[in-house]
Protein backbone atom coordinates (compact mmCIF):
# COMPACT_ATOMS: atom_id res chain seq x y z
CA UNK A 1 0.00 0.00 0.00
CA UNK A 2 1.49 3.66 -1.32
CA UNK A 3 2.24 5.56 1.94
CA UNK A 4 2.08 9.38 2.17
CA UNK A 5 3.51 12.16 3.61
CA UNK A 6 2.10 15.61 5.22
CA UNK A 7 3.98 17.81 7.05
CA UNK A 8 2.20 20.81 8.75
CA UNK A 9 4.11 23.97 9.00
CA UNK A 10 1.40 26.08 11.27
CA UNK A 11 -0.13 26.31 13.92
CA UNK A 12 -3.36 23.85 12.45
CA UNK A 13 -6.28 23.06 15.16
CA UNK A 14 -6.37 19.75 16.20
CA UNK A 15 -9.81 18.84 14.87
CA UNK A 16 -8.14 18.78 11.68
CA UNK A 17 -5.03 17.19 12.22
CA UNK A 18 -7.08 14.44 13.60
CA UNK A 19 -8.48 13.80 10.30
CA UNK A 20 -5.73 12.60 8.29
CA UNK A 21 -4.24 10.38 11.86
CA UNK A 22 -7.48 8.44 10.82
CA UNK A 23 -6.39 7.84 7.63
CA UNK A 24 -4.05 4.14 7.60
CA UNK A 25 -1.52 5.34 4.92
CA UNK A 26 -0.63 9.24 5.96
CA UNK A 27 2.11 9.67 8.33
CA UNK A 28 2.24 13.28 9.46
CA UNK A 29 4.88 15.85 10.86
CA UNK A 30 3.64 19.24 12.64
CA UNK A 31 6.44 21.80 12.36
CA UNK A 32 4.86 24.59 13.11
CA UNK A 33 7.09 27.43 12.78
CA UNK A 34 9.73 25.42 10.55
CA UNK A 35 11.96 28.60 8.41
CA UNK A 36 11.80 28.17 4.90
CA UNK A 37 15.21 28.06 3.95
CA UNK A 38 15.13 24.69 6.25
CA UNK A 39 11.63 23.88 4.75
CA UNK A 40 13.33 23.66 1.35
CA UNK A 41 16.17 21.10 2.57
CA UNK A 42 13.03 19.30 3.18
CA UNK A 43 10.08 19.92 1.27
CA UNK A 44 10.43 17.34 -1.65
CA UNK A 45 10.16 14.57 0.94
CA UNK A 46 6.22 15.64 1.62
CA UNK A 47 3.47 14.54 -0.55
CA UNK A 48 1.46 17.90 0.81
CA UNK A 49 2.13 20.26 3.17
CA UNK A 50 -0.15 22.11 5.11
CA UNK A 51 -0.16 25.94 6.37
CA UNK A 52 -1.51 28.77 7.70
CA UNK A 53 -0.39 32.47 6.89
CA UNK A 54 2.70 32.11 8.61
CA UNK A 55 4.60 30.02 5.87
CA UNK A 56 5.53 31.76 2.79
CA UNK A 57 5.59 29.02 -0.40
CA UNK A 58 7.74 30.93 -2.92
CA UNK A 59 9.00 29.94 -6.13
CA UNK A 60 12.68 29.13 -4.82
CA UNK A 61 10.87 27.04 -2.18
CA UNK A 62 9.41 24.68 -4.45
CA UNK A 63 11.86 24.71 -7.16
CA UNK A 64 12.83 20.88 -6.36
CA UNK A 65 9.55 19.86 -5.40
CA UNK A 66 10.09 15.96 -5.20
CA UNK A 67 6.78 14.21 -4.60
CA UNK A 68 4.97 17.51 -3.26
CA UNK A 69 1.64 17.48 -4.92
CA UNK A 70 -0.26 19.42 -2.94
CA UNK A 71 -0.29 22.86 -0.55
CA UNK A 72 -3.14 23.20 1.47
CA UNK A 73 -4.00 26.46 3.21
CA UNK A 74 -5.72 26.43 6.15
CA UNK A 75 -8.02 29.81 5.57
CA UNK A 76 -8.90 32.04 2.60
CA UNK A 77 -6.19 33.77 1.83
CA UNK A 78 -3.55 32.22 -0.41
CA UNK A 79 -1.64 35.81 -1.59
CA UNK A 80 1.19 33.91 0.76
CA UNK A 81 1.69 31.18 -2.10
CA UNK A 82 3.04 31.74 -5.29
CA UNK A 83 0.59 30.20 -7.65
CA UNK A 84 1.75 30.26 -10.18
CA UNK A 85 4.79 28.74 -9.74
CA UNK A 86 2.74 26.15 -8.09
CA UNK A 87 0.73 25.44 -11.07
CA UNK A 88 3.85 25.18 -13.57
CA UNK A 89 5.42 21.84 -11.10
CA UNK A 90 2.06 20.85 -11.13
CA UNK A 91 1.14 21.34 -7.76
CA UNK A 92 -2.66 21.32 -6.59
CA UNK A 93 -3.22 24.43 -4.16
CA UNK A 94 -6.21 24.60 -1.96
CA UNK A 95 -7.98 26.48 0.34
CA UNK A 96 -10.53 26.64 3.17
CA UNK A 97 -12.94 29.42 1.93
CA UNK A 98 -16.21 28.41 3.84
CA UNK A 99 -14.51 27.81 7.36
CA UNK A 100 -14.42 31.15 8.03
CA UNK A 101 -17.81 32.95 7.11
CA UNK A 102 -20.07 32.67 10.28
CA UNK A 103 -17.11 33.97 12.48
CA UNK A 104 -16.65 36.96 9.97
CA UNK A 105 -20.47 37.67 9.94
CA UNK A 106 -20.71 37.93 13.48
CA UNK A 107 -17.43 40.19 13.77
CA UNK A 108 -19.65 42.40 11.55
CA UNK A 109 -22.67 42.24 13.59
CA UNK A 110 -20.50 43.14 17.01
CA UNK A 111 -19.05 46.05 14.89
CA UNK A 112 -22.86 47.47 14.11
CA UNK A 113 -23.17 46.89 17.60
CA UNK A 114 -20.01 48.29 19.02
CA UNK A 115 -20.33 51.09 16.82
CA UNK A 116 -24.07 52.02 17.29
CA UNK A 117 -23.74 52.09 21.51
CA UNK A 118 -20.28 53.31 21.71
CA UNK A 119 -19.88 49.57 23.79
CA UNK A 120 -15.58 49.17 24.24
CA UNK A 121 -15.70 53.41 24.84
CA UNK A 122 -18.82 52.62 27.82
CA UNK A 123 -16.21 50.04 29.16
CA UNK A 124 -13.23 51.54 29.42
CA UNK A 125 -15.18 55.12 30.78
CA UNK A 126 -16.07 52.91 33.67
CA UNK A 127 -13.42 50.55 34.28
CA UNK A 128 -11.70 53.78 34.79
CA UNK A 129 -14.04 54.81 37.25
CA UNK A 130 -16.32 56.99 35.64
CA UNK A 131 -20.21 56.85 35.51
CA UNK A 132 -20.63 59.15 32.35
CA UNK A 133 -23.82 57.44 31.05
CA UNK A 134 -24.46 60.82 28.61
CA UNK A 135 -21.36 60.54 26.80
CA UNK A 136 -22.21 57.59 25.40
CA UNK A 137 -26.01 58.22 23.87
CA UNK A 138 -26.24 55.52 20.99
CA UNK A 139 -28.39 54.66 18.24
CA UNK A 140 -30.59 51.33 17.82
CA UNK A 141 -30.50 49.30 14.79
CA UNK A 142 -34.26 48.51 15.12
CA UNK A 143 -36.15 50.04 12.18
CA UNK A 144 -32.82 51.25 10.36
CA UNK A 145 -31.76 50.64 6.81
CA UNK A 146 -28.99 48.18 6.49
CA UNK A 147 -27.40 48.67 2.78
CA UNK A 148 -24.86 45.58 2.46
CA UNK A 149 -22.19 45.93 -0.22
CA UNK A 150 -21.89 42.48 -1.68
CA UNK A 151 -24.22 39.43 -0.72
CA UNK A 152 -21.98 36.70 -1.20
CA UNK A 153 -21.78 34.31 1.66
CA UNK A 154 -20.86 36.56 3.94
CA UNK A 155 -23.23 39.30 3.05
CA UNK A 156 -26.13 36.93 2.52
CA UNK A 157 -25.22 35.36 6.36
CA UNK A 158 -25.43 39.46 7.86
CA UNK A 159 -28.92 40.11 6.00
CA UNK A 160 -30.19 37.40 7.85
CA UNK A 161 -29.37 38.26 11.38
CA UNK A 162 -29.82 42.00 10.51
CA UNK A 163 -33.36 41.23 9.61
CA UNK A 164 -33.82 39.37 13.07
CA UNK A 165 -32.68 42.55 14.55
CA UNK A 166 -35.49 44.06 12.85
CA UNK A 167 -33.39 46.32 10.02
CA UNK A 168 -34.83 46.49 6.95
CA UNK A 169 -32.45 45.43 4.31
CA UNK A 170 -31.12 46.72 1.23
CA UNK A 171 -27.70 45.80 -0.92
CA UNK A 172 -25.93 46.60 -3.77
CA UNK A 173 -24.48 43.29 -6.20
CA UNK A 174 -23.94 43.63 -9.61
CA UNK A 175 -23.48 40.31 -9.94
CA UNK A 176 -25.62 38.69 -8.03
CA UNK A 177 -29.58 38.20 -9.64
CA UNK A 178 -32.35 39.71 -8.20
CA UNK A 179 -33.75 36.38 -7.18
CA UNK A 180 -31.22 35.43 -4.88
CA UNK A 181 -31.81 39.29 -3.00
CA UNK A 182 -35.74 38.08 -3.55
CA UNK A 183 -35.41 34.49 -1.31
CA UNK A 184 -33.42 36.75 1.31
CA UNK A 185 -36.34 39.53 1.53
CA UNK A 186 -33.40 41.86 0.48
CA UNK A 187 -34.15 44.67 -1.96
CA UNK A 188 -31.70 45.17 -4.76
CA UNK A 189 -30.48 48.15 -6.09
CA UNK A 190 -28.46 48.67 -9.42
CA UNK A 191 -26.47 51.60 -8.25
CA UNK A 192 -24.33 52.46 -5.43
CA UNK A 193 -25.55 55.62 -4.93
CA UNK A 194 -29.31 54.67 -4.67
CA UNK A 195 -28.03 52.46 -1.34
CA UNK A 196 -26.19 55.39 -0.02
CA UNK A 197 -28.70 57.62 -0.13
CA UNK A 198 -30.99 55.18 2.00
CA UNK A 199 -28.72 53.33 4.31
CA UNK A 200 -28.22 54.07 7.68
CA UNK A 201 -25.64 51.36 8.12
CA UNK A 202 -23.58 50.49 5.38
CA UNK A 203 -21.43 47.14 5.40
CA UNK A 204 -18.83 45.76 2.90
CA UNK A 205 -18.42 42.44 1.91
CA UNK A 206 -16.25 42.12 -1.41
CA UNK A 207 -12.86 41.32 -2.36
CA UNK A 208 -10.49 44.05 -3.11
CA UNK A 209 -10.62 44.63 -6.88
CA UNK A 210 -9.59 47.57 -9.28
CA UNK A 211 -13.12 48.07 -9.36
CA UNK A 212 -14.02 47.83 -5.50
CA UNK A 213 -10.34 49.64 -4.26
CA UNK A 214 -11.72 53.76 -2.99
CA UNK A 215 -15.37 53.06 -4.35
CA UNK A 216 -15.96 54.90 -1.23
CA UNK A 217 -14.14 58.29 -1.06
CA UNK A 218 -15.39 61.63 -0.48
CA UNK A 219 -17.82 61.73 -3.72
CA UNK A 220 -19.84 58.62 -1.93
CA UNK A 221 -19.97 60.20 1.69
CA UNK A 222 -21.03 62.68 0.56
CA UNK A 223 -24.18 61.00 -0.65
CA UNK A 224 -25.09 58.92 2.41
CA UNK A 225 -27.31 59.80 5.06
CA UNK A 226 -26.21 61.62 7.96
CA UNK A 227 -24.79 59.98 11.01
CA UNK A 228 -24.10 56.60 8.33
CA UNK A 229 -22.74 53.94 10.22
CA UNK A 230 -19.88 52.26 8.23
CA UNK A 231 -18.57 48.92 8.66
CA UNK A 232 -15.52 47.20 7.00
CA UNK A 233 -14.67 43.49 7.81
CA UNK A 234 -13.69 42.73 3.99
CA UNK A 235 -10.67 43.99 2.78
CA UNK A 236 -8.51 47.33 3.30
CA UNK A 237 -8.57 50.29 0.62
CA UNK A 238 -12.36 49.22 -0.01
CA UNK A 239 -13.16 52.84 1.94
CA UNK A 240 -10.47 55.48 1.27
CA UNK A 241 -9.24 56.12 4.56
CA UNK A 242 -8.22 59.46 4.42
CA UNK A 243 -11.62 60.77 3.47
CA UNK A 244 -13.28 58.38 5.99
CA UNK A 245 -11.06 59.97 8.64
CA UNK A 246 -12.48 63.30 7.47
CA UNK A 247 -15.97 62.76 7.16
CA UNK A 248 -15.69 61.21 11.09
CA UNK A 249 -14.21 64.59 12.54
CA UNK A 250 -16.97 66.31 10.80
CA UNK A 251 -20.22 64.21 11.93
CA UNK A 252 -20.82 63.23 9.08
CA UNK A 253 -20.29 59.77 9.62
CA UNK A 254 -21.40 58.75 13.29
CA UNK A 255 -18.90 55.86 13.53
CA UNK A 256 -16.99 53.21 11.81
CA UNK A 257 -16.05 49.53 12.70
CA UNK A 258 -13.02 49.00 10.93
CA UNK A 259 -11.03 45.50 11.17
CA UNK A 260 -9.21 45.79 8.25
CA UNK A 261 -6.64 48.38 6.43
CA UNK A 262 -4.81 49.80 3.55
CA UNK A 263 -1.31 48.69 5.35
CA UNK A 264 -1.29 46.26 8.00
CA UNK A 265 -0.26 46.45 10.55
CA UNK A 266 -1.72 50.26 10.64
CA UNK A 267 0.88 52.46 11.71
CA UNK A 268 0.27 55.91 12.55
CA UNK A 269 -2.78 55.87 11.19
CA UNK A 270 -5.06 58.64 11.46
CA UNK A 271 -8.57 56.57 12.64
CA UNK A 272 -6.91 55.17 15.16
CA UNK A 273 -6.87 58.07 17.09
CA UNK A 274 -10.78 59.20 16.88
CA UNK A 275 -13.14 57.97 19.71
CA UNK A 276 -16.09 56.56 16.94
CA UNK A 277 -13.47 54.41 15.17
CA UNK A 278 -13.80 50.96 16.56
CA UNK A 279 -10.62 49.13 15.46
CA UNK A 280 -9.90 45.13 15.52
CA UNK A 281 -6.61 43.93 14.10
CA UNK A 282 -8.00 41.78 11.38
CA UNK A 283 -9.66 39.48 13.56
CA UNK A 284 -12.44 38.34 11.39
CA UNK A 285 -11.91 34.64 10.97
CA UNK A 286 -10.60 34.40 14.21
CA UNK A 287 -12.93 32.14 16.56
CA UNK A 288 -12.00 28.76 17.82
CA UNK A 289 -14.72 27.27 15.85
CA UNK A 290 -13.80 29.25 12.65
CA UNK A 291 -10.01 28.04 13.00
CA UNK A 292 -11.34 24.41 13.74
CA UNK A 293 -13.61 24.47 10.75
CA UNK A 294 -11.21 25.86 8.16
CA UNK A 295 -8.56 23.21 9.68
CA UNK A 296 -11.19 20.12 9.27
CA UNK A 297 -12.12 21.42 5.81
CA UNK A 298 -8.55 21.64 4.21
CA UNK A 299 -7.70 18.85 6.02
CA UNK A 300 -10.10 16.66 4.38
CA UNK A 301 -9.90 18.06 0.97
CA UNK A 302 -5.65 17.02 1.25
CA UNK A 303 -6.68 13.49 1.85
CA UNK A 304 -9.39 13.22 -0.84
CA UNK A 305 -6.96 14.70 -3.43
CA UNK A 306 -3.87 12.59 -2.13
CA UNK A 307 -6.76 9.41 -2.31
CA UNK A 308 -7.93 10.75 -5.75
CA UNK A 309 -11.03 11.05 -3.77
CA UNK A 310 -13.56 14.20 -5.09
CA UNK A 311 -12.53 17.78 -4.09
CA UNK A 312 -13.55 21.15 -4.55
CA UNK A 313 -11.47 23.85 -3.09
CA UNK A 314 -8.84 24.13 -5.46
CA UNK A 315 -7.46 27.39 -6.39
CA UNK A 316 -5.57 26.02 -9.60
CA UNK A 317 -5.77 23.15 -12.23
CA UNK A 318 -1.56 22.97 -12.60
CA UNK A 319 -2.54 19.74 -14.85
CA UNK A 320 -5.76 20.56 -16.86
CA UNK A 321 -3.77 23.18 -18.95
CA UNK A 322 -0.42 21.32 -19.45
CA UNK A 323 -2.18 18.24 -20.28
CA UNK A 324 -3.81 19.62 -23.45
CA UNK A 325 -2.11 19.99 -26.53
CA UNK A 326 -0.09 23.06 -27.07
CA UNK A 327 -2.68 24.45 -29.22
CA UNK A 328 -5.45 24.30 -27.48
CA UNK A 329 -3.62 25.29 -24.35
CA UNK A 330 -3.70 28.71 -26.69
CA UNK A 331 -7.37 28.56 -26.55
CA UNK A 332 -7.96 27.53 -22.98
CA UNK A 333 -5.61 30.88 -21.90
CA UNK A 334 -7.97 32.89 -24.77
CA UNK A 335 -10.98 31.52 -23.49
CA UNK A 336 -10.55 33.69 -20.08
CA UNK A 337 -9.29 36.54 -21.47
CA UNK A 338 -12.78 36.05 -23.25
CA UNK A 339 -14.40 35.85 -19.88
CA UNK A 340 -12.61 38.62 -18.40
CA UNK A 341 -13.90 40.82 -21.26
CA UNK A 342 -17.14 40.10 -21.28
CA UNK A 343 -17.61 41.06 -17.61
CA UNK A 344 -15.83 44.48 -18.38
CA UNK A 345 -17.89 45.28 -21.50
CA UNK A 346 -21.34 44.06 -20.89
CA UNK A 347 -24.33 46.09 -18.74
CA UNK A 348 -27.15 44.14 -16.13
CA UNK A 349 -26.81 41.30 -14.43
CA UNK A 350 -25.45 38.11 -15.62
CA UNK A 351 -28.07 35.37 -16.18
CA UNK A 352 -26.70 32.81 -18.63
CA UNK A 353 -22.93 32.78 -19.41
CA UNK A 354 -22.59 30.22 -22.83
CA UNK A 355 -19.58 28.76 -24.04
CA UNK A 356 -19.65 27.58 -28.14
CA UNK A 357 -16.48 25.82 -29.62
CA UNK A 358 -16.53 26.04 -33.70
CA UNK A 359 -14.06 23.55 -35.37
CA UNK A 360 -12.52 20.28 -35.73
CA UNK A 361 -10.30 21.16 -33.15
CA UNK A 362 -13.06 21.07 -30.35
CA UNK A 363 -14.16 17.45 -31.19
CA UNK A 364 -12.45 15.93 -28.88
CA UNK A 365 -14.35 15.27 -25.03
CA UNK A 366 -12.00 16.77 -22.75
CA UNK A 367 -14.28 16.56 -19.78
CA UNK A 368 -14.02 15.15 -15.96
CA UNK A 369 -13.58 11.33 -17.02
CA UNK A 370 -10.23 13.06 -18.15
CA UNK A 371 -9.19 15.62 -15.67
CA UNK A 372 -10.52 16.66 -12.50
CA UNK A 373 -13.28 19.48 -12.99
CA UNK A 374 -16.91 20.08 -12.29
CA UNK A 375 -19.85 19.14 -13.98
CA UNK A 376 -18.49 17.57 -16.70
CA UNK A 377 -17.96 21.23 -18.85
CA UNK A 378 -14.91 21.40 -21.38
CA UNK A 379 -11.67 23.17 -20.00
CA UNK A 380 -12.75 25.94 -22.05
CA UNK A 381 -15.66 26.98 -20.68
CA UNK A 382 -14.43 26.53 -17.15
CA UNK A 383 -11.93 28.93 -18.25
CA UNK A 384 -14.10 31.50 -19.56
CA UNK A 385 -16.67 30.92 -16.21
CA UNK A 386 -13.56 31.71 -14.06
CA UNK A 387 -12.38 34.66 -16.11
CA UNK A 388 -15.85 36.32 -15.74
CA UNK A 389 -16.25 35.69 -12.38
CA UNK A 390 -12.45 37.33 -11.67
CA UNK A 391 -13.47 40.45 -12.40
CA UNK A 392 -16.12 40.80 -9.18
CA UNK A 393 -14.22 37.91 -7.17
CA UNK A 394 -10.84 38.26 -7.49
CA UNK A 395 -8.73 35.15 -6.06
CA UNK A 396 -12.03 33.84 -5.02
CA UNK A 397 -12.53 32.69 -8.26
CA UNK A 398 -10.90 29.30 -9.42
CA UNK A 399 -11.21 26.90 -12.05
CA UNK A 400 -12.44 24.43 -9.65
CA UNK A 401 -15.05 26.64 -8.11
CA UNK A 402 -15.94 29.04 -10.77
CA UNK A 403 -19.18 26.51 -11.78
CA UNK A 404 -20.00 26.28 -8.31
CA UNK A 405 -19.84 30.11 -7.65
CA UNK A 406 -22.03 30.17 -10.74
CA UNK A 407 -24.36 27.95 -9.93
CA UNK A 408 -24.53 30.27 -6.42
CA UNK A 409 -25.52 33.43 -8.30
CA UNK A 410 -28.43 31.80 -10.20
CA UNK A 411 -25.91 31.71 -13.55
CA UNK A 412 -26.82 29.40 -15.51
CA UNK A 413 -23.53 27.96 -17.62
CA UNK A 414 -23.87 25.98 -21.29
CA UNK A 415 -21.76 24.82 -23.59
CA UNK A 416 -22.53 23.74 -27.50
CA UNK A 417 -20.10 22.34 -30.53
CA UNK A 418 -20.74 23.67 -33.64
CA UNK A 419 -18.53 22.79 -36.66
CA UNK A 420 -17.98 26.48 -38.80
CA UNK A 421 -19.00 29.84 -38.20
CA UNK A 422 -18.67 32.91 -40.98
CA UNK A 423 -15.34 32.88 -42.16
CA UNK A 424 -13.05 31.19 -38.70
CA UNK A 425 -12.72 27.16 -38.50
CA UNK A 426 -11.53 27.36 -35.03
CA UNK A 427 -13.24 30.23 -32.91
CA UNK A 428 -14.66 30.02 -29.31
CA UNK A 429 -17.00 32.02 -28.08
CA UNK A 430 -18.47 33.89 -25.46
CA UNK A 431 -22.00 34.80 -25.32
CA UNK A 432 -23.04 36.80 -22.05
CA UNK A 433 -26.89 37.00 -21.25
CA UNK A 434 -28.13 39.55 -18.81
CA UNK A 435 -31.27 41.01 -17.61
CA UNK A 436 -30.41 44.00 -19.75
CA UNK A 437 -28.74 42.62 -22.71
CA UNK A 438 -26.56 40.33 -24.45
CA UNK A 439 -22.69 40.17 -25.39
CA UNK A 440 -21.09 37.98 -27.68
CA UNK A 441 -17.29 37.79 -28.14
CA UNK A 442 -15.34 35.70 -30.38
CA UNK A 443 -11.64 34.87 -30.46
CA UNK A 444 -9.20 32.48 -32.51
CA UNK A 445 -5.64 31.61 -32.81
CA UNK A 446 -3.40 32.45 -35.55
CA UNK A 447 -0.28 30.64 -36.61
CA UNK A 448 1.98 33.27 -34.69
CA UNK A 449 0.25 31.39 -31.77
CA UNK A 450 -1.20 34.67 -30.62
CA UNK A 451 -5.13 34.39 -29.35
CA UNK A 452 -7.18 37.68 -30.50
CA UNK A 453 -10.06 38.89 -30.00
CA UNK A 454 -12.06 39.07 -33.41
CA UNK A 455 -15.64 40.09 -32.62
CA UNK A 456 -17.62 41.63 -30.27
CA UNK A 457 -21.19 42.02 -31.03
CA UNK A 458 -21.28 43.12 -34.83
CA UNK A 459 -17.92 44.78 -34.51
CA UNK A 460 -15.00 42.48 -36.28
CA UNK A 461 -11.61 43.40 -34.25
CA UNK A 462 -8.26 42.43 -33.96
CA UNK A 463 -6.64 42.74 -30.16
CA UNK A 464 -4.31 40.40 -28.60
CA UNK A 465 -5.79 40.48 -25.34
CA UNK A 466 -3.07 41.41 -23.44
CA UNK A 467 -2.80 44.35 -20.70
CA UNK A 468 -4.65 47.86 -19.85
CA UNK A 469 -7.32 49.26 -22.31
CA UNK A 470 -9.29 52.24 -23.13
CA UNK A 471 -12.35 50.77 -24.76
CA UNK A 472 -14.91 53.04 -26.42
CA UNK A 473 -17.63 53.25 -27.93
CA UNK A 474 -18.21 56.58 -30.77
CA UNK A 475 -20.42 58.05 -33.37
CA UNK A 476 -18.85 57.83 -36.42
CA UNK A 477 -18.01 61.89 -36.73
CA UNK A 478 -14.52 63.53 -37.77
CA UNK A 479 -11.80 64.08 -34.94
CA UNK A 480 -13.24 61.80 -31.85
CA UNK A 481 -10.64 59.39 -32.27
CA UNK A 482 -7.85 62.04 -32.69
CA UNK A 483 -9.15 64.09 -29.29
CA UNK A 484 -9.14 60.69 -27.34
CA UNK A 485 -5.40 60.73 -28.70
CA UNK A 486 -4.72 64.43 -27.40
CA UNK A 487 -6.20 63.64 -24.17
CA UNK A 488 -4.02 60.74 -23.11
CA UNK A 489 -1.17 62.30 -24.90
CA UNK A 490 -1.68 65.52 -22.43
CA UNK A 491 -1.49 62.96 -19.85
CA UNK A 492 1.65 61.01 -20.64
CA UNK A 493 -0.20 57.93 -21.19
CA UNK A 494 1.72 56.33 -23.81
CA UNK A 495 -0.62 54.53 -27.07
CA UNK A 496 1.43 51.02 -27.51
CA UNK A 497 -1.60 49.86 -29.78
CA UNK A 498 -5.14 50.63 -31.96
CA UNK A 499 -7.64 48.41 -33.00
CA UNK A 500 -11.38 50.40 -34.28
CA UNK A 501 -14.49 48.68 -36.27
CA UNK A 502 -17.47 50.48 -37.83
CA UNK A 503 -20.95 48.89 -38.24
CA UNK A 504 -23.48 50.02 -40.80
CA UNK A 505 -25.31 51.65 -37.79
CA UNK A 506 -22.36 54.33 -37.79
CA UNK A 507 -20.73 53.54 -34.66
CA UNK A 508 -17.47 52.52 -34.32
CA UNK A 509 -16.16 50.57 -31.22
CA UNK A 510 -11.90 51.06 -30.34
CA UNK A 511 -9.42 48.99 -28.23
CA UNK A 512 -6.26 51.44 -27.35
CA UNK A 513 -3.77 49.77 -25.63
CA UNK A 514 -2.03 51.55 -22.94
CA UNK A 515 0.99 51.52 -20.99
CA UNK A 516 0.29 53.27 -18.23
CA UNK A 517 -3.22 53.23 -15.69
CA UNK A 518 -5.91 55.53 -16.63
CA UNK A 519 -7.63 57.39 -13.61
CA UNK A 520 -10.58 58.11 -13.31
CA UNK A 521 -9.96 62.15 -14.38
CA UNK A 522 -8.76 60.97 -17.47
CA UNK A 523 -11.76 58.64 -18.23
CA UNK A 524 -14.21 61.80 -17.29
CA UNK A 525 -12.34 63.85 -19.77
CA UNK A 526 -12.68 61.52 -22.41
CA UNK A 527 -15.93 60.43 -21.60
CA UNK A 528 -17.26 64.32 -21.75
CA UNK A 529 -16.12 64.56 -25.72
CA UNK A 530 -18.78 65.42 -27.91
CA UNK A 531 -20.21 61.83 -30.05
CA UNK A 532 -18.81 59.70 -27.13
CA UNK A 533 -21.36 56.92 -26.24
CA UNK A 534 -19.09 55.30 -23.61
CA UNK A 535 -15.93 55.02 -22.43
CA UNK A 536 -14.17 52.17 -20.11
CA UNK A 537 -10.56 50.79 -18.40
CA UNK A 538 -10.44 47.14 -19.79
CA UNK A 539 -7.84 45.07 -17.64
CA UNK A 540 -6.71 41.76 -19.18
Amino acid sequence: MERFKVLVTDNVSEEGVAILNREEDIDIDVRAGIKNDELKKIVGEYDAIITRSGTTVTADLIENPGKLKIIGRAGVGVDNIDIEAASKKGIIVMNAPTGNTLAATELTMGMMLAAARKIPMANSSLKEGKWDRKKFMGIQLSNKVLGIVGLGRIGSAVAIRAKSFGMRVISYDPYIKKSKADSLGVILYDKLEDLLKKADVVTFHTPLTATTRNMISAKEIALAKDSVIFVNCARGGIVNENDLYEALKSGKVFAAGVDVWENEPPKHNKLLELENVFATPHIGANTMEGQEAVAVIICEQVANALHGRPYQNAVNIPFIQSQLPEHMQLYFTLAEKMGKLAAQTVKGRPETIRVIMVGKSFEEDLCERKFDVPFSYQPFTIAGIKGFLDVSLRESATYINAPYLAKDRNITVEETKTDQFDKFNDLIIVVVKTDVEEKSIAGTVFADKLGRIVLLDRFHLDIIPEGTFLHFRIFDRPGIIGRVGTILGNHGINIAGFGVSRNITGEEVAFVSVDNAIGKEVLNEILGIDGMIEAKVIDL
